[in-house]
């Protein structure tokens, strides 16, 4: 059986492995329901404060990042193996 419950954007993922078997139909009904009261809250926020627009943002922003440095780092590295 699976015992991870996917999270969603704010929320964690839900690990059941230290949960009781007699509790995890409880403890996945709360997960899901959290999810639902995460969203409507996120939905009352004005956009530019919602996950989406922040923390998500930034993340894809530095994910750039790094990928631009790995670009420029391995250019580098050709420019100088192919002068010596």
């Amino acid at each position: 059986m699976n015992t991870l419950v996917k999270g969603y954007n704010g929320i964690m993922d839900l690990d059941l492995k230290l949960v009781p078997k007699a509790f995890h139909k409880e403890a996945v009904k709360q997960h899901y329901k959290d999810i639902e009261e995460y969203n409507a809250y996120q939905l009352a926020l004005p956009e530019r404060l919602r996950y989406e627009n922040t923390i998500l943002r930034v993340n894809q922003q530095h994910k750039r990042d790094r990928e631009a440095d790995l670009k420029r780092a391995k250019i580098a590295y050709e420019e100088k193996n192919k002068n010596t």
